[in-house]
């Protein structure tokens, strides 16, 4: 079996609850991924929504965990994913998030991916990959945040 290998980019308690509820460590800490409108593309119409993204990959449980904490949506959130793309440029949706409707939320969840190889490929280069949330005023994105 492969070693648990971890990305915690948050220092929240939030976080903190989640990767003990896993059952897996981290093995690498970094700064949160800040979420604005600056980095979606295409361009929100609204540029005041940001938040911040927390990751986890369990190889041995095929899982994705996250933590991510949303302010100021321009409307409530419709969706969240992970996709793959490099910095300021659209790609498609690798791994859903679940999100509450709301403008302000942080939510923490886990999700089976059965793709063992997707998982290997973010945790090798999470810089191709990036996080958004979506809405009825910005169904593209309001928010995105390049992994790391």
């Amino acid at each position: 079996m492969k070693p648990t290998i971890a990305r915690n980019a948050a220092a929240s308690l939030v976080a903190a609850a989640a990767l003990a509820l896993t059952g897996a460590g981290a093995a690498n800490a970094a700064p949160a991924i800040p979420l604005n409108g600056g980095q979606e593309a295409p361009r929100p119409n609204n540029f005041g929504a940001h938040g911040s993204f927390s990751y986890e990959i369990d190889d041995d449980l095929n899982r994705f965990c996250y933590t991510l904490v949303v302010n100021d949506l321009s409307a409530p959130a419709t969706a969240a994913h992970v996709h793959v793309a490099p910095r300021n440029t659209p790609g498609p949706v690798v791994i859903p998030l679940a999100v509450p409707s709301a403008t302000d939320f942080s939510v923490s969840g886990c999700t089976t991916v059965n793709d063992e190889a997707l998982l290997d490929a973010i945790a090798a280069n999470p810089s191709a990959y990036y996080v958004n949330v979506h809405n009825a005023n910005n169904q593209p994105g309001e928010i995105r945040g390049q992994l790391k």
